[in-house]
């Protein structure tokens, strides 16, 4: 018997249900990238800024918070590859092996690279979930886009850093030069993604970008970031102009992909 078509009121009702998906998605990572910075913020205090009474504290607890995400983590991964059918311990898997991993990684980071590895916590958790809450309120060739604008700021910052030192320079050219070999990979991948109309062109065929992406916007995102790159290894006079120059572009197309939404 041949499927019958759904009828308006329950493509409403799909469309409403995906929205409100998105939205549980939405608030969920704003408040667990909350809940992470004030953990992080608070560890920063004491580990970092404290007296030498709380940091040795602190140190034990990040030991122990470390071993506990592993053993979280190992849960998660156990739950996940023995209970594929039950919905329910599969949901608890995630959360533990996303849990698991938090605590062990972040931990790593305070304990063996002190403080920057703390420093680097309180940075990296808000960019990190400014990019989860666009890589569900926007089309994905967006979040691909800030990734890469991103991605090019921060590359641009360390050759601010380390360019014409004794140490970093030869670290940082290399550094630049695979960055700039990796945006001519994204090129060449994007290129055949649009061959697929927005799908994944090797094994597994799944959607990339969504339909009608304007890829000639991809293009330039690539075309901006190559330049600014180049532009900093050649004058590095330059590096800080260029910053604001790919803040202004990463601007120009959140406001270009949010008319797109409208």
């Amino acid at each position: 018997m041949a499927k019958q078509p759904k009828s308006r009121a329950e493509k409403r009702a799909d469309k409403l249900q995906r929205e409100q998906e998105a939205l549980n998605r939405v608030f969920r990572i704003f408040l667990i990238g909350i809940a992470a910075e004030c953990y992080v913020l608070f560890l920063y205090a004491r580990f970092v800024k404290g007296n030498a009474q709380q940091l040795l504290t602190a140190r034990t607890a990040v030991a122990w918070l470390g071993w506990i995400g592993l053993a979280a983590t190992a849960a998660g991964l156990a739950l996940l590859l023995v209970k594929k059918g039950d919905k329910r311990l599969l949901s608890v898997g995630r959360w533990a092996l996303g849990a698991g991993l938090f605590f062990a990684l972040s931990s790593a980071l305070m304990y063996f690279i002190f403080p920057q590895g703390t420093l680097l916590l309180c940075v990296a958790i808000p960019i990190l979930t400014v990019f989860g809450l666009i890589y569900y309120l926007f089309q994905h060739e967006f979040f691909f886009s800030c990734v890469i604008l991103g991605g090019t700021m921060f590359t641009l910052w360390v050759l601010r850093k380390g360019l014409g030192t004794v140490n970093w320079n030869t670290k940082v050219i290399a550094g630049a030069v695979l960055v700039l070999i990796a945006l001519a990979a994204a090129a060449f991948l994007t290129y055949k993604i649009s061959q697929k109309d927005g799908k994944w062109p090797y094994k597994g065929n799944f959607r990339v970008f969504s339909v009608g992406c304007p890829y000639n916007v991809l293009y330039a995102t690539y075309g901006v970031a190559a330049l600014a790159v180049l532009l900093a290894l050649v004058f590095s006079a330059s590096i800080y102009y260029t910053m604001w120059a790919v803040g202004i572009a990463l601007f120009a197309l959140a406001v270009y992909y949010t008319t797109k939404l409208m």
